[in-house]
C-alpha cells in the first residue's frame, strides 16, 4: 500500500492519540449507549501518521479531530491509534481491542475476516473530489512502447497485494478485459508498496517488458515525495473505480451502538473543521452497498461484546424511501454542484401545489449568479443599492438570517447589469468569491473574513472588451482555483486556493463566458472548456494546453459548460449545435465528431446527462441518447420553458427550473418524458413570466431559489 514511503516514513512508528481528556469526560454525564472508551484504528494511507507531508494539502489527515468530535458526542474518551494493520493496533500496549477501523475497504475486509472482527460498514469517506472511490493504474516506463493495455501481452507484470481490490483484482478484470493472460492470482507477482511497483520496472529498464499496478491516490506522492521523477512512467490504463476508505465497526459494538456512530460520522460534515481536516468535499457518506441499520434496535446485544462474538444484528434494514432526502447530500459546493455535472441524490415523487418557504431574504436586484450551500451555510452574490460594489451575502441555511457580507467597490455597466454571474465556490472551511469585473476573494466561510483577493483581470492584464463580464464560475481542481482572464500570457490561470499565488498560467485568447470543467478523456485527466472562439484542454498541473478545436462556425457565445459522458465529451452551442466527441490515447480530441445533432443548440443553458441520456431546455426540454447518436428520444414543449432552464437530475426523474421560477418534476424512462408535478414559487404577476437566469442549490430536502427580488428556502418533503 502506498502511504509507505520508506524513505519518507522510516521514523513513522504507529501513533496513538487520546482524543478527549480524561477529566473532561468524567465530568460529563454517562452515554446511555456508550459507558467505555471507543478505540478507533486509523489505517486510512492520507492519514497524516501514514503518509509524509511531500505534497502539500494531501495526505494529511488528521484524524484526531474527529476523534474530539466523537468524545464530545458519546460524552467517552475516544482513542484513535495509527497503524497500517488492525493486527498491529492491537500489538499496541495501550490498545486491548477495537472499535471502529477507518481504511481502504478491501483492506479492513480482508484483515477483519482473518481475525474474525466481522467488519461491519458503516460509512463511506469522500475525498476532496467528493468521491468515495479510487482506481488502479497500470503504468509502464514513459519509454516503453505499449500505449494501452492490450500492448501488455507477455509483460512481466507487478500487481498489488491481493487485498488492495485496485491493484490486484480490479488490475486482474481490466487486463482479462483486454485478452491479456496473466498467472493464476495465487502466482501472480506482487510489491507490497506502490513505490516498489513503481521503482522497480524503472531499475530494470529496457532489461524487462513490464508494466506495474499503482493506487490513484498514490500517483500524485509518487512524484512528491521524489520517489520517482516527473515523466518517469506513463498510464496506460486504468481500472473500473473501486471503494476507498471507509469506516468499519467490530462485533464489539451492538446493532443500535453502530447505527449510533454511523449517524455521528455522517453528521460530522456540519462541523466546521472536520471537512478541511479530513480533506473532504462532503465528510462521511452513507454506505449504499449493504443493508443501512435502524437508528433504533432494541434486541440488540449489549455493549461489552467480546471480540470475536457476533452481536445481533438489526431486526430489519432502514430504507431511504423517494419521501425522505438522505443525508449524503452535505453540500451544493458550487455550480453544477459538488460535481459540476447538475446531478442530485434524491428529488421528491411529487411536488406542492404552492411549495413552503421556509423563510425568505431579500436581494437588491435581480441576478445571474447561482447559489452554493451547505448544511449550514447559503452564499450568493449580489450588488449594493447603489449598485457601485459587489456585495456577497452568507445566510444561515436553518433561518434565513445574514451571518456576514463581502462587500468592495466593483463600478462599471454592463450588459445585463453588474451583479457577478459566477457561482460561488465552496471548499474546505473557505468560499471563492468571483465578481463580473474580475475580482476573485477568497474568504471564511465561518465568519467572511477574507483571506486573499486579488482581481485577475488587472492582475494578468486582460484588455480586450468585456460586455458580459467575468462570468466563468472558478474550478477547484488539487489545491488551485483556475480563472479564466483572457489575457494573451493568461487565457487560464491557476491561483493556490490557500493564497492566492499564481501556481501556472497559460497564453491564449481572451475568455469564454462558460464555466470550466475537470474530465478524464482518453484516460487524461484534463481541464476542459472555451476561451472565446475554441474548446480546448488543459493539464491541471502545468496548465500546459493539451488540444484545441475550432467549430465549423464561428460567433458562438461559448456559455454552456462541456458535458462528459462515459469518457466522451458533449459540447452545445447556439451556432454548431450538439456534437458528441471521442479521444486518443493522449488524451487528444478527435477532431470529427462521433455524432451530432441539430436538434439542441442552446445559447446558454447547460446540458445534464444522466448515463447515456443527456437533459437540456432550449424553449422546450429535450431528451437526446449519447448511444444512439444523438437521437432525439423525448421532449415536452410547454410555456414554462424558455431559452434557458436549469435542471437538476436524479437517477429516475428531473426537476426543471421554469419561466417565474416555477418547478416542474419531470419522470423519464424508456417509454420518454412526463410531468408528474408543477409548483408555482412566486406570486407577483411582474415576475411570473420572467426567466431565472440563475442555478438553485439542493441540500438534503432543501432547495434554494433566487428570484428577482429574493432568496427562497423551500422544504421538499
Amino acid at each position: 500500500m502506498l502511504s509507505r514511503h520508506r524513505s519518507c516514513r522510516a521514523m513513522i512508528a504507529a501513533s496513538f492519540v487520546l482524543a478527549a481528556l480524561a477529566g473532561a469526560c468524567r465530568a460529563a454525564p454517562e452515554s446511555p449507549e456508550f459507558n467505555r472508551q471507543l478505540t478507533v484504528v486509523v489505517m486510512d494511507p492520507l492519514a497524516a501518521p501514514l503518509s509524509c507531508p511531500c505534497v502539500e494539502g494531501y495526505a494529511q489527515r488528521r484524524y484526531e479531530v474527529l476523534g474530539e468530535y466523537l468524545s464530545r458526542r458519546l460524552k467517552q474518551p475516544v482513542a484513535v491509534v495509527f497503524s497500517e494493520t488492525i493486527a498491529g493496533a492491537l500489538a499496541k500496549e495501550q490498545v486491548d481491542a477495537v472499535d471502529l477501523v477507518i481504511g481502504k475497504d478491501s483492506v479492513v475486509r480482508a484483515e477483519g475476516k482473518r481475525l474474525k472482527l466481522k467488519p461491519a460498514l458503516l460509512a463511506r469517506l469522500t475525498g476532496k473530489d467528493g468521491k468515495t472511490t479510487q482506481h488502479g493504474l497500470v503504468v509502464v516506463r514513459s519509454a516503453d512502447a505499449a500505449r494501452e493495455i492490450a500492448d501488455l501481452a507477455g509483460y512481466r507484470i507487478l500487481f498489488g497485494p491481493a487485498d488492495c481490490d485496485e491493484k490486484f483484482a480490479a488490475a486482474r478484470k481490466l487486463l482479462a478485459a483486454a485478452g491479456v493472460k496473466t498467472l493464476p492470482a495465487d502466482k501472480c507477482e506482487t510489491s507490497e508498496a506502490c513505490s516498489d511497483g513503481a521503482t522497480k520496472i524503472i531499475e530494470w529498464g529496457d532489461s524487462q517488458h513490464a508494466a506495474a499496478v499503482i493506487s490513484s491516490y498514490a500517483a500524485p506522492l509518487l512524484e512528491g515525495c521524489g520517489t520517482i521523477k516527473k515523466g518517469d512512467l506513463r498510464v496506460v490504463g486504468e481500472t473500473d473505480p473501486v471503494p476507498f476508505v471507509a469506516a468499519f465497526a467490530t462485533n464489539r459494538l451492538s446493532a443500535e451502538q453502530q447505527a449510533a456512530v454511523r449517524d455521528m460520522l455522517i453528521d460530522a460534515a456540519g462541523e466546521p473543521e472536520m471537512l478541511a481536516a479530513l480533506e473532504s468535499l462532503l465528510g462521511f457518506l452513507p454506505a449504499k452497498d449493504e443493508p443501512a441499520l435502524k437508528k433504533q434496535t432494541h434486541d440488540a446485544a449489549t455493549t461489552d461484546a467480546n471480540p470475536g462474538e457476533q452481536t445481533k444484528p438489526a431486526a430489519s434494514p432502514a430504507a431511504t424511501t423517494d419521501e425522505t432526502a438522505p443525508a449524503e447530500q452535505a453540500a451544493w459546493s458550487g455550480w453544477l454542484g459538488p460535481h459540476r455535472n447538475g446531478r442530485c441524490a434524491w428529488l421528491p415523487r411529487t411536488l406542492p401545489a404552492t411549495p413552503t418557504v421556509a423563510w425568505r431574504h431579500p436581494l437588491s436586484r435581480p441576478g445571474l449568479g447561482g447559489i452554493a450551500a451547505t448544511p449550514q451555510y447559503v452564499v450568493i452574490g449580489d450588488r449594493d443599492a447603489a449598485n457601485v460594489s459587489d456585495v456577497f451575502r452568507c445566510l444561515s441555511a436553518d433561518t434565513g438570517d445574514e451571518l456576514w457580507t463581502v462587500a468592495y467597490p466593483a463600478p462599471g455597466r454592463l450588459d445585463y447589469d453588474n451583479l457577478p454571474r459566477a457561482t460561488p465556490l465552496i471548499l474546505d472551511d473557505r468560499v471563492y468569491l468571483f465578481g463580473a469585473f474580475g475580482d476573485l476573494t477568497c474568504a471564511s466561510l465561518a465568519d467572511g473574513a477574507v483571506v486573499w483577493r486579488t482581481n485577475v483581470r488587472r492582475q494578468f492584464f486582460a484588455t480586450d472588451d468585456l460586455p458580459w463580464g467575468t462570468c466563468s464560475s472558478p474550478l477547484a481542481v488539487d489545491g488551485l482555483i483556475v480563472v479564466n482572464p483572457g489575457a494573451p500570457d493568461a487565457a487560464l490561470a491557476a491561483l493556490d486556493a490557500a493564497t492566492g499565488e499564481t501556481v501556472w498560467q497559460t497564453p491564449g485568447e481572451p475568455q469564454g463566458y462558460g464555466s470550466l470543467t475537470v474530465a478524464t478523456l482518453g484516460g487524461v485527466r484534463q481541464i476542459v472548456g472555451h476561451t472565446q472562439s475554441q474548446l480546448g484542454g488543459w493539464d491541471p498541473a502545468t496548465g500546459e494546453q493539451l488540444w484545441s478545436l475550432a467549430p465549423p462556425y464561428e460567433g458562438d457565445f461559448n456559455v454552456p459548460t462541456p458535458v462528459a459522458v462515459d469518457g466522451r465529451l458533449l459540447v452545445c452551442t447556439e451556432n454548431n449545435a450538439t456534437r458528441l466527441f471521442d479521444f486518443d490515447d493522449q488524451g487528444r480530441i478527435i477532431p470529427d465528431p462521433l455524432a451530432e445533432s441539430d436538434e439542441l443548440a442552446p445559447d446558454i443553458s447547460t446540458p445534464v446527462a444522466v448515463g447515456s441520456r443527456v437533459f437540456c431546455v432550449n424553449h422546450r426540454l429535450l431528451c437526446l441518447d449519447a448511444e444512439r447518436e444523438l437521437a432525439l428520444v423525448g421532449d415536452i414543449e410547454d410555456d414554462a420553458f424558455a431559452d434557458y432552464g436549469a435542471i437538476l437530475a436524479a437517477e429516475d426523474r428531473l426537476l426543471v427550473q421554469g419561466r417565474g421560477n416555477e418547478l416542474l418534476l419531470i419522470e423519464f424512462s424508456d417509454a420518454g418524458l412526463r410531468i408528474a408535478a408543477r409548483a408555482g414559487v412566486v406570486q407577483a404577476d411582474a415576475e411570473r413570466s420572467a426567466v431565472p437566469y440563475t442555478y438553485p442549490a439542493i441540500v438534503g430536502d432543501r432547495l434554494y431559489v433566487r428570484t428577482p427580488s429574493e432568496l427562497l428556502c423551500l422544504p421538499l418533503q
